[in-house]
C-alpha cells in the first residue's frame, strides 16, 4: 500500500527586484542576473524607465544563443525563452500574460540559479536602463 506524505503548500510570496544595466547605446545590450527568486514563480509585471525590449530565459547559455535574434523574429520552441517583451516611452509597464511561468534549467548545488535576462536598448539615445520585475514566488 502506498504512503502519501501530506503537501504542506506554501502561500505564494510576491516579490519585487531592480536591476540596472551600464550605460547601453541604441542596440546595444546587456545581461542582468535576479538572484533570490527561487526555483519557480510567476511574472506579475515588468517595467522599464526607458523604452527596452526585454528578455528573460531558463538558463545563461538559454540568453548567450538568444543573444543575436532580431526583435521581429520570434524565438524557437524549445530555446530557453521564458518572456519575451518590449516598453515603449508611451508604456513603461507591462503586466505579465497568464501563464508567464519562470524557472531554470541550471543545476546548482547550493540554491536556486537567477533569473536570467537580457535587455536591448530600443530607444534613440544612450542611457543605463533600470529593470524591474515582480513576482510571485511560488517554490523558493
Amino acid at each position: 500500500m502506498a504512503s502519501w506524505l501530506p503537501r504542506t503548500p506554501l502561500p505564494p510570496r510576491p516579490l519585487s527586484l531592480s536591476r540596472s544595466t551600464e550605460p547601453l547605446l541604441p542596440g546595444a545590450s546587456a545581461a542582468l542576473d535576479f538572484p533570490g527568486l527561487g526555483q519557480l514563480g510567476h511574472f506579475v509585471a515588468i517595467s522599464t524607465d526607458a523604452p527596452a525590449w526585454v528578455s528573460f530565459y531558463s538558463s545563461a547559455a538559454a540568453r548567450q544563443g538568444d543573444a543575436g535574434r532580431p526583435i521581429s523574429k520570434d524565438p524557437p520552441p524549445g530555446g530557453g525563452v521564458l518572456l519575451d517583451l518590449a516598453t515603449t516611452a508611451s508604456e513603461l509597464t507591462i503586466t505579465a500574460p497568464p501563464g508567464g511561468t519562470y524557472f531554470s534549467t541550471e543545476t546548482s548545488t547550493t540554491s536556486p540559479p537567477p533569473l536570467r535576462a537580457l535587455v536591448r536598448n530600443t530607444g534613440t539615445a544612450r542611457v543605463a536602463i533600470a529593470l524591474t520585475i515582480n513576482v510571485l514566488v511560488l517554490a523558493p
